[in-house]
């Protein structure tokens, strides 16, 4: 299925140093999709993401939230936050509805 993404909103004037190279998130993102485990039918579903920041904090909010395609019943959700680093790092926290919480790492993602 084809990506309807929505123009995201231009980053502030005051996004933090370390949030810079990726602000290019910030705003909200939807987008059609196929999904499919072993154990089920694929199923078609839309995604909505947000990325936000506040003004001079290192760290961008996440949110994902997953409904139905067909019925809009909602499937899955998650939301955290990304802490970039100055040295190029990246932290991620993401705590899911199904209790499942992400706790991750990078290597460096710009130089």
């Amino acid at each position: 299925m084809a990506a309807n993404f929505t123009t995201p909103i231009p980053p502030p004037a005051t996004v933090h140093l370390a949030v810079q190279p990726l602000s290019y998130l910030l705003g909200t993102w939807r987008g059609q999709g196929e999904g499919s485990f072993p154990t089920i039918s694929p199923f078609n579903y839309t995604e909505e993401l947000k990325f936000s920041h506040s003004p001079n904090k290192p760290v961008i909010a996440y949110s994902s939230k997953t409904w139905k395609l067909n019925t809009n019943q909602p499937m899955h959700s998650e939301s955290g936050y990304w802490r970039p680093q100055i040295d190029g790092t990246i932290e991620v926290v993401i705590a899911q509805s199904t209790g499942l919480v992400e706790v991750q790492v990078s290597e460096r993602y710009f130089k």
